[in-house]
């Protein structure tokens, strides 16, 4: 299953439909940011969108669809970060470098995008909950397959569940950043890379 089977979103064909999408969904990012994702109506995006409600259904099903297709596109961002910082990856020496890269590229993402914050933080969209995992499941086995490339895993099917969950981990670490005063953004990356460059090593035959 992809991102698009867990949003359920149609995907336009032509050139002219796949640039409206983009102009509703930049609709519903502009109004996320001003309103919340609470206030969000169509009738509003329509208006933003300059087009009729039943102009947005042709694309979106609901609300909540829309809300999905727009955290699809952000996450979309987030996987070309991740990888362009992989290609990066050339030796274990470089995995303190790699990482703290991706951690501050993906930090500013969210900094720069209130709405990505929003969705992801103050939704309670169970649907968002199951993207979220398959974002984590994708994310896993892209780190998965570069780490193949450096070295023999002890186990495979081990390192893989190791880091799925450093990448459930790396959204936990993500949202401390914005919602707690305990730490700064460096502070808690440090920690994560910290947490990671000592138990990773544990995982191949040799580092």
């Amino acid at each position: 299953m992809d991102l698009q089977q867990v949003t359920n979103r149609r995907s336009p064909a032509q050139s002219r439909s796949r640039a409206r999408v983009t102009v509703i969904l930049q609709a519903v990012k502009s109004l996320i940011e001003e309103k919340g994702i609470g206030n969000l109506k169509m009738t509003d995006i329509a208006k933003r969108a300059n087009t009729s409600s039943g102009s947005i259904y042709q694309y979106f099903s609901d609300k909540d669809t829309l809300i999905l297709s727009l955290a699809e596109h952000f996450i979309d961002q987030i996987h070309a970060i991740l990888d362009n910082n992989l290609a990066e990856l050339k030796s274990f020496s470089d995995i303190t470098r790699v990482f703290e890269k991706n951690f501050d590229d993906i930090y500013r993402l969210h900094k720069n995008e209130p709405a990505l914050r929003e969705i992801w933080f103050d939704s309670i969209n169970p649907e968002l909950s199951k993207l979220a995992i398959r974002d984590c499941e994708i994310n896993t086995d892209k780190i998965y397959h570069k780490l193949l490339e450096l070295g023999e895993p002890e186990d495979r099917d081990q390192l893989k569940r190791y880091i799925l969950l450093l990448t459930t981990q790396f959204a936990a670490a993500m949202r401390l950043c914005f919602a707690s005063d305990a730490g700064t953004p460096e502070q808690f990356r440090d920690i994560f890379i910290d947490i990671m460059v000592s138990s990773a090593p544990g995982y191949f035959k040799s580092w």
